[in-house]
């Protein structure tokens, strides 16, 4: 893998941010497209000219691709941290392949094509009054890449996009239609199943009456949160933690629903704040952790960072663009370990930094409610579960810590998020923390691709 320096990441964040400020959000540099023929991730790590390029704008055309292909992998916006957008024959682009399709007013319910971007679906849902019962994070995705991965956010109630999903047409290795539901097997494959079972062709996504949300994110003592942790989680609508190395502080992160007014220019002090942490882990961060001063400072730097207190339309809160540079390694453990299995993780990186001298890393911590069926394996199927989410800054020697923090995974049985970085992971690690699930997963994939159209290198190592 290409090694990159300490200015690299920085320039490309800082890029990125301009570029999306002065575009007043409408174009984000750190993207998956094609130019020229060539394919780059928003990573710009998987960058390869595919021997075949579709980018079709109907289902005639998305199924002849699939028909006339002997294999064949798809992109939205290509965010995605491992070698599931790398294509052995024929790449196929959804970016045309959006808009809505149908749409249910008395039940508010809407269909679109599966490349709509997040943000597009939510301004469709805002024009009509509508709008997410909650989201996760990032709002470049495509609904389809949403769901292949079965992104979560973070709530004592709510925890998955899928669970906002009526109902899904998918089209499978020999270009049939299909049109399932929550409790069909094809859709328990097709989410969280990284493409491996059929392309997800449109989505009947439900809405509610749009509202705005409180959000607020306080510095305070790891201390407090260790033992309130419960009560954090139960007295709020969404709540979830960043953790730092070297610090006894952390962040915490609440979301409430709320009639207050929304804040003045609340998604300019948003852009502005997100913009400042974004710059400040790229060049400050980056910086203090390859000088080997980050032990030193990472404990008064975090004390006096100030929080916010802001009330926007709950899309602006849930949903927000990336702007930094960096990489991600995710998987969920029982709610019930949470503190053990988040001190075993920032021990290792503190262990590592000193022998080898990391870059930047925070940890984010995010919690699903148990109860999750709609999935054979997603990390959070079943169980109440804490996702810990590993991000360091995509630089020197970050893949020193993440082979360190596999083989920790593996140890302890936690169940990985397969859209992020997931280099050591094989079939035999999946049937192990899936059982039985992952049998009747690889079953629904044989069924509807036979000929093995979808699979790609990271397809067949992890099935």
């Amino acid at each position: 893998m290409e090694s990159r320096g300490y200015f690299y990441g920085g320039f490309a964040t800082y890029l990125n941010i301009l570029l999306n400020g002065l575009t007043l959000g409408r174009f984000l540099w750190l993207e998956g497209r094609v130019r020229g023929g060539v394919f780059r991730n928003w990573l710009r790590r998987f960058r390869y000219r595919p021997q075949n390029f579709y980018k079709p704008k109907t289902e005639a055309e998305l199924i002849y691709a699939i028909q006339n292909s002997t294999d064949l992998r798809f992109f939205g916006s290509g965010h995605s941290f491992n070698e599931g957008v790398v294509a052995d024959t024929t790449l196929v682009s959804l970016d045309d392949y959006t808009g809505v399709v149908a749409e249910d007013p008395v039940n508010k319910r809407l269909t679109v094509r599966a490349g709509t971007r997040m943000r597009k679906i939510v301004k469709l849902l805002l024009d009509r009054g509508w709008a997410f019962e909650a989201l996760p994070s990032h709002d470049a995705q495509s609904i389809a890449g949403i769901l292949s991965t079965d992104v979560h956010g973070t709530g004592r109630n709510w925890g998955f996009v899928s669970g906002l999903v009526h109902e899904l047409k998918v089209i499978d290795g020999q270009g049939v239609p299909h049109t399932v539901g929550p409790a069909d097997d094809l859709f328990k494959a097709v989410v969280g199943g990284v493409g491996a079972a059929g392309v997800i062709s449109e989505v009947t996504v439900q809405a509610v009456e749009r509202f705005n949300v409180e959000q607020k994110f306080e510095i305070s003592d790891l201390a407090y949160v260790e033992n309130n942790l419960d009560y954090l989680l139960n007295n709020n609508d969404h709540f979830s933690l960043y953790l730092f190395p070297f610090s006894d502080k952390c962040q915490i992160s609440t979301w409430n629903k709320t009639t207050k007014s929304r804040s003045f220019l609340g998604s300019v002090q948003e852009f502005i704040a997100i913009s400042f942490d974004a710059l400040l882990a790229a060049w400050f961060g980056n910086l203090i952790a390859y000088t080997g001063l980050l032990q030193r400072l990472s404990s008064m730097a975090y004390g006096i960072k100030r929080g916010t207190d802001l009330v926007m339309e709950s899309n602006k809160a849930f949903n927000r663009s990336i702007y930094h540079l960096h990489q991600e390694l995710e998987f969920t453990v029982p709610y019930k370990d949470t503190i053990q299995r988040c001190k075993d993780f920032v021990d290792l990186y503190e262990t590592m930094y000193h022998q080898k001298r990391l870059p930047y890393a925070l940890f984010e911590v995010r919690f699903t409610p148990a109860g999750h069926t709609r999935t054979f394996i997603g990390a959070g199927r079943d169980d109440k579960s804490t996702w810990i989410d590993l991000v360091l800054c995509d630089s020197h020697r970050f893949e020193d810590y993440y082979a360190a923090a596999e083989a920790l995974i593996k140890q302890i049985g936690a169940r990985p998020h397969l859209g992020k970085y997931c280099r050591d992971l094989t079939k035999a690690d999946l049937q192990n923390v899936h059982g039985q699930h992952f049998t009747d997963f690889l079953q629904v994939v044989q069924q509807h691709d036979p000929q093995q159209k979808f699979r790609n290198a990271l397809i067949k190592r992890l099935m």
